[in-house]
C-alpha cells in the first residue's frame, strides 16, 4: 500500500465562485494554498514528506480569516509555486497508486476540484480514508468531546511542539494520532463507497427494508426525483411500479423520502441517501421501506405542514410578482 497522510490549507473568496464540470455548475470549495503530506507504512512510520506553498490564480487575495488561522501572508502566496505546477509536483511525488488518509473528509473534495481546474486528472486518488472513522472505533466519542485534530491530540496526550493549521505540521500530528490506532486493521476493514452509502441509508434497526440499490457518479442533485433510473421503484410484494408522491421531506442533511403507493398493496416509503464525497459527483442509495403506523402518522403531519409552507411561499411569490408588475 502507498499510503499518504495529508492536509491542505486553502483560500476562499469574499464571493462564491462557480465552475462548469461536465455540464453542471459547481461551487468551488476553496483554492489550495498549502499542501503537507507524509508517506507512511501501516505502522504509521514516516517514510517521506512533502510540503509546498502554492500561488492561487482564482482567489488571489488571501482572505483575512484564512490568514489569521494559518499564519500565512499575502507575500507567502505571491512567492508560492503556481498552483498548476505545484499540484503536478504533488501528483508525481505521491504516485498513481497513492491511497490517501485525512482527518475528516474535507480535503479530498477540494483536491479533486483543484486538480480538475488545473487540467489534471481529478479521478485521482481513487481510494481515500477518513481517519476520524477509524479513531472513533477505538476511542468512542463521549459527550462534550471535540473531534478537531488539536482536541484529539490533547486527548491522547501527544506533545504539541508545532503550531496547528500548517499543512505539514497537521499531517505529522495526524500521523502521531495514527500511531495510537490499530491502523492496519482499520484500513483493512474500511468500507467501500457502496458499503458506506448503504450504512448511511439503513439506519433504523427496526425498519423492514427492500430493494436496496446504489448509483454513482451522477451530476444532478435532484436525480433522486427526476431520473427515471432512480425514481421508478416497484412494489416489494407484487413488482408493480410504485407511484411516488409529490412531497419530499428531508431526513438528516442529505436524506430524502416520500410516500409511494401500490394500487394493490398500499403505501410504502421510498428513501434516498445522497453523498458527494469527491466534491464533484453525486452518489445515491435507495430503498423501499415498509410503512409502520406510527411512522405513517408522523409522515402525514409533516407532509401537511410542508404543503402549507409551499402554499404560503407560492402566495408570497405571486403577490411580489403582482406588486412588481404594478410598479412598472
Amino acid at each position: 500500500m502507498n499510503l499518504i497522510v495529508f492536509d491542505l490549507e486553502w483560500n476562499i473568496g469574499y464571493q462564491p465562485k462557480t465552475f462548469r464540470y461536465h455540464g453542471a455548475d459547481l461551487t468551488l470549495r476553496g483554492e489550495i494554498i498549502q499542501i503537507g503530506a507524509v508517506r507512511v507504512n501501516e505502522r504509521a512510520d514516516v517514510l517521506d514528506t512533502f510540503e509546498i506553498t502554492l500561488r492561487p490564480r482564482i482567489f488571489r487575495k488571501l482572505q483575512h480569516h484564512i490568514a489569521k488561522v494559518t499564519g500565512l501572508t499575502q507575500g507567502d502566496l505571491e512567492s508560492g509555486v503556481p498552483i498548476g505546477e505545484g499540484l503536478a509536483r504533488f501528483v508525481e511525488w505521491a504516485g498513481p497508486d497513492a491511497e490517501f488518509a485525512e482527518w475528516g473528509l474535507d480535503d479530498v473534495p477540494v483536491l479533486k476540484q483543484n486538480l480538475f481546474l488545473c487540467g489534471l486528472d481529478e479521478r485521482w486518488p481513487a481510494r481515500w480514508y477518513d481517519l476520524q472513522r477509524i479513531f472513533l472505533q477505538t476511542f468512542p466519542r463521549k459527550e462534550g468531546e471535540g473531534m478537531t485534530l488539536e482536541s484529539v491530540v490533547d486527548r491522547l496526550n501527544i506533545p504539541k511542539e508545532d503550531p496547528f493549521h500548517n499543512a505539514l505540521d497537521d499531517a505529522l500530528y495526524t500521523v502521531k494520532v495514527c500511531r495510537c490506532l490499530p491502523l492496519a486493521e482499520g484500513l483493512a476493514r474500511y468500507p467501500n463507497e457502496e458499503e458506506q452509502l448503504r450504512e448511511a441509508l439503513l439506519t433504523d434497526p427496526d425498519a423492514e427494508y427492500h430493494d436496496v440499490r446504489t448509483w454513482f457518479g451522477l451530476m444532478d442533485h435532484d436525480a433522486y426525483k427526476t431520473d427515471p433510473a432512480l425514481c421508478t421503484p416497484v412494489c416489494p410484494r407484487c413488482g408493480a411500479p410504485l407511484t411516488l408522491g409529490d412531497i419530499w421531506l428531508k431526513r438528516g442533511n442529505t436524506g430524502y423520502y416520500t410516500e409511494a403507493v401500490c394500487p394493490a398493496h398500499g403505501s410504502w416509503f421510498v428513501r434516498f441517501k445522497l453523498s458527494r464525497r469527491d466534491g464533484l459527483h453525486w452518489n445515491f442509495a435507495r430503498c423501499t421501506e415498509t410503512v409502520r403506523p406510527s411512522a405513517y402518522a408522523r409522515w402525514k403531519r409533516q407532509e401537511a405542514a410542508q404543503r402549507e409552507r409551499l402554499r404560503h411561499r407560492a402566495e408570497k411569490e405571486a403577490a411580489e410578482a403582482a406588486q412588481g408588475a404594478a410598479n412598472q
